[in-house]
């Protein structure tokens, strides 16, 4: 968290704002969120969109469990979905990248609990803002 200089009605206050992260990278993957884009070594990478939200959630929060409530909350907002759609999306997003080939792993399963991305991520940070 930092703070940046806000001006309203010509007075300077400073508010604490957030940096939003440009891209997320791991293993030979780079993903940009406001792109829609996924890279494998440089090359795009074809992804559906529910999985696409989902390794959003989820890279944004290495390391953490993000509970299966509030992973379908965010992918499907306003929609009633089955666990098993969630399984479902997941299953093929560990699928595109290789998930548990030559030693990779990503994506992990807490029993009843929800899922962690387990691998190291790095993050580029971008120039814009947002308020908190």
């Amino acid at each position: 968290m930092i703070n940046v200089t806000e001006t309203v009605d010509g007075r300077r206050s400073h508010v604490p704002a957030e940096v939003i992260p440009l891209a997320f990278s791991f293993g030979p993957f780079r993903i940009v969120p406001r792109a829609r884009l996924l890279e494998r070594d440089g090359s795009r990478t074809a992804v559906g969109s529910r999985a696409f939200d989902l390794l959003c959630v989820l890279v944004s929060r290495p390391g953490e469990v993000v509970g299966k409530s509030e992973l379908m909350a965010r992918v499907w907002p306003d929609l009633t979905v089955e666990e098993g759609c969630l399984r479902f999306h997941i299953s093929q997003l560990r699928r595109i990248l290789g998930d548990g080939q030559e030693g990779a792993h990503y994506v992990k399963n807490v029993p009843g609990r929800g899922y962690c991305f387990v691998a190291p991520v790095g993050r580029a940070a971008s120039q814009t803002f947002l308020h908190a």
